[in-house]
């Protein structure tokens, strides 16, 4: 059994249910059986989307490189980190440390294309969708991203920052609005390219076709630390 660490509290709920995810998805009969995890929740690491936007000068790379030293001294073997807007600084935050990083982008490109799914739409923060986070890696598995117009986008941005993160049920109506808009422009399956709208899916009934990438992420931390149950090798929602 391998022990994982976990850069938290971007946001915190999101962490949370991270962590639920991958008890979950672990196949364990006692207690003994569930990976052991070292979990730092820091909400007070700056806002990612904030900084990659320009509209902040405080990094939260120095913060977040310092957790990961911080676990590896803990004798982890394996990091993840529940926030896919943080995933900019993946290879900046992998050169500070020995250990590996999950990395949910990755991991879904792969996960996609053994599924045979080469258009996706991407719902995500502005951060991860003017960078193409998604894009960057996914050109490689020859997957195309659609991303939402922008008046769409707002209403994304608003069921992350109005909604979820200040502890606010989703307006549905918006999440439905996107995700037909984003269907009609040929997207196989949908992307919750933020763990914040894993939450939404956590609460909701968010219909088919949706991928949510805090699952992505938890199945890759089960596979490398312990044993996954049968019944979560399929994410995509039906």
């Amino acid at each position: 059994m391998k022990k994982l660490g976990i850069i938290g509290g971007l946001g915190p709920m999101a962490t949370a249910y991270f962590m639920r995810r991958i008890i979950d998805m672990t196949d364990a009969k006692t207690d003994q059986e569930n990976i052991e995890m070292i979990v730092y929740n820091c909400p007070s690491i700056p806002d990612r989307t904030g900084y990659i936007l320009g509209k902040s000068k405080e990094s939260p790379l120095p913060k977040m490189v310092e957790i990961a030293n911080n676990l590896e001294r803990q004798n982890i073997d394996y990091i993840a980190m529940p926030c896919i807007t943080a995933h900019y600084f993946h290879d900046q935050l992998t050169d500070s440390v020995y250990v590996p990083i999950s990395n949910g982008i990755k991991e879904s490109a792969e996960y996609l294309k053994k599924e045979g799914i080469n258009r996706v739409g991407i719902m995500a923060t502005d951060g991860t969708a003017q960078m193409h986070l998604f894009d960057s890696v996914f050109k490689d598995y020859n997957i195309e991203c659609v991303y939402p117009d922008s008046e769409s986008q707002k209403l994304i941005m608003s069921i992350i920052y109005d909604d979820v993160k200040a502890g606010k049920p989703a307006s549905m109506d918006n999440f439905y609005s996107v995700k037909k808009q984003l269907m009609e422009a040929g997207a196989q399956i949908i992307i919750l390219g933020c763990t914040e709208l894993s939450i939404v899916k956590r609460d909701n009934d968010i219909g088919p076709n949706v991928l949510d990438i805090i699952d992505v992420l938890a199945q890759d931390c089960v596979k490398k630390c312990a044993v996954l149950r049968d019944e979560y090798k399929d994410l995509i929602t039906k």
